[in-house]
């Protein structure tokens, strides 16, 4: 829609009434003979003049606001769409949550936002997201607010609630020390079909001037609304996760009972049947050697093609165990699994951010090499020690592992046809990246596992 010129309308406003006024006075001067009078005629122009000029910029300025304000709406209503549609591109609950108090912060202009996950008795917050404060300052609070004062309030009411200043508000309980002065606020519960997730809070209204400023401001009937809706949007969107991650752990089950199937049909049948063989060559041993050595040929040529089903089994078969985990999930698994069975030292080293930028498939890769890498380390490393570390390197995600262990000869590694090593390298070829390897006999072993930052599907 192109925008209304008032300027001109604002001159026709004048021109017009005033052509009008001159074509009625030349007519009542030619026509009825009225006679001309100098100051009479002055006084008609004058008051049509300034009438003209009144009304012509009222309209213009009525027109001026109306239009602004449909543009306004416009935007925020293209914002809203645009925040929608964010979140629909991401699965992961913690990443979706994350998202919606970033968005609705942006979305109404305001300093800090926070979302609070209630626990299943109701009462307590179990999860809570916060946008604009600083990783300094969220050190130092206490942790998750109790879900008293205003906070409860919102909750116990299940209604919006806007507020022009909260230290005067009865139901304020105060913050705690460490936490960040705020003022203004508006909050709207999360909700969608019946099903209650959370709150949305919003605090410390930004109006942003013509000249590029910010002032302090209160949050508007309109910002409630918009947030209103936006959090309709937000519960539709965690719904979706929640049936994703369900949808996953169903998948794997699924591939539980798969895999469970295939086992006793396949391999405990054949192990059954060996066990038998080797009894009966028990029983044997003494009165018919040459059938009992036939017997226990059987069984050891029965054991490879055991061996060699399960070998295939395993090289077709993908792997279900970290999926839905993110990286850092995956790892600290992985290091808790390690302590557990091993006397080794192990220490972990995870960057949020870059656990944050890598995406589901990067994650599953990397945590495959982990594996691999950590049960090399258990089996012949001999080391007491191992430390993983995950985060940026030159711009790239990288995994490094060390360990101090025995080493080995670096050309060992070049000429190695194990499957262990060339999984890992495969691995990171699917990353579309690298893989390093650094050791030497004593020295330990290092190695980096370095890709590119993929990018979310838009």
């Amino acid at each position: 829609m192109n925008p209304i010129d008032t300027r001109s309308l604002r001159w026709l406003g004048v021109i017009v009434p005033l052509l009008s006024w001159a074509i009625w006075t030349v007519i009542r001067s030619l026509i009825w003979h009225q006679p001309f009078s100098p100051i009479a005629t002055l006084v008609e122009l004058l008051i049509i003049a300034v009438g003209a000029t009144l009304f012509a910029n009222w309209v213009a300025t009525n027109l001026e606001r109306g239009e602004a304000e449909v543009r306004r709406r416009s935007e925020h209503l293209e914002a809203l769409r645009q925040a929608g549609l964010s979140l629909t591109t991401e699965l992961d609950i913690a990443n979706v949550l994350q998202q919606v108090v970033d968005q609705s912060r942006a979305l109404v202009q305001a300093r800090y936002g926070a979302l609070a996950v209630m626990g299943g008795d109701g009462q307590t917050v179990e999860q809570f997201y916060t946008s604009g404060i600083s990783k300094e300052v969220h050190s130092q609070l206490p942790g998750a607010p109790e879900g008293l004062g205003i906070l409860g309030a919102l909750h116990r009411d299940g209604r919006s609630i806007r507020i022009a200043d909260i230290s005067a508000d009865p139901r304020a309980i105060g913050f705690p020390e460490g936490h960040p002065p705020m003022r203004t606020m508006v909050g709207v519960p999360i909700a969608s079909k019946g099903k209650y997730y959370g709150n949305l809070y919003l605090t410390d209204k930004r109006i942003m001037l013509p000249s590029g400023g910010v002032i302090d401001g209160e949050f508007t009937q309109e910002d409630q609304d918009l947030l209103a809706m936006f959090a309709i949007q937000a519960a539709i969107a965690i719904e979706n996760a929640h049936l994703y991650r369900e949808n996953q752990q169903i998948a794997v089950l699924r591939e539980r009972e798969r895999i469970g199937m295939d086992l006793h049909d396949g391999v405990i049948q054949s192990i059954y049947a060996i066990g038998l063989l080797l009894d009966d060559a028990r029983h044997r041993i003494d009165t018919a050697p040459e059938q009992t050595r036939a017997g226990i040929s059987a069984a050891i040529n029965s054991l490879n093609e055991v061996i060699a089903d399960i070998r295939s089994y395993i090289q077709h078969l993908r792997p279900q165990r970290f999926q839905g985990r993110s990286i850092k999930q995956g790892l600290e698994a992985l290091t808790q699994e390690l302590r557990t069975d091993t006397l080794l030292t192990v220490d972990l080293q995870v960057d949020d951010q870059a656990a944050t930028v890598c995406t589901a498939r990067q994650a599953d890769e990397f945590l495959h090499i982990a594996q691999e890498a950590l049960a090399n380390v258990r089996k012949h490393a001999g080391a007491s020690a191992v430390k993983l570390q995950f985060g940026f390197e030159d711009g790239l995600l990288q995994l490094a592992i060390h360990d101090n262990g025995a080493g080995m000869d670096p050309t060992q590694v070049r000429r190695s046809q194990g499957n262990g090593l060339r999984n890992m390298r495969s691995r990171a070829r699917a990353l579309h990246g690298e893989f390093r390897m650094e050791t030497a006999p004593g020295a330990g072993a290092k190695l980096f596992v370095t890709a590119p930052i993929e990018k979310r599907d838009a």
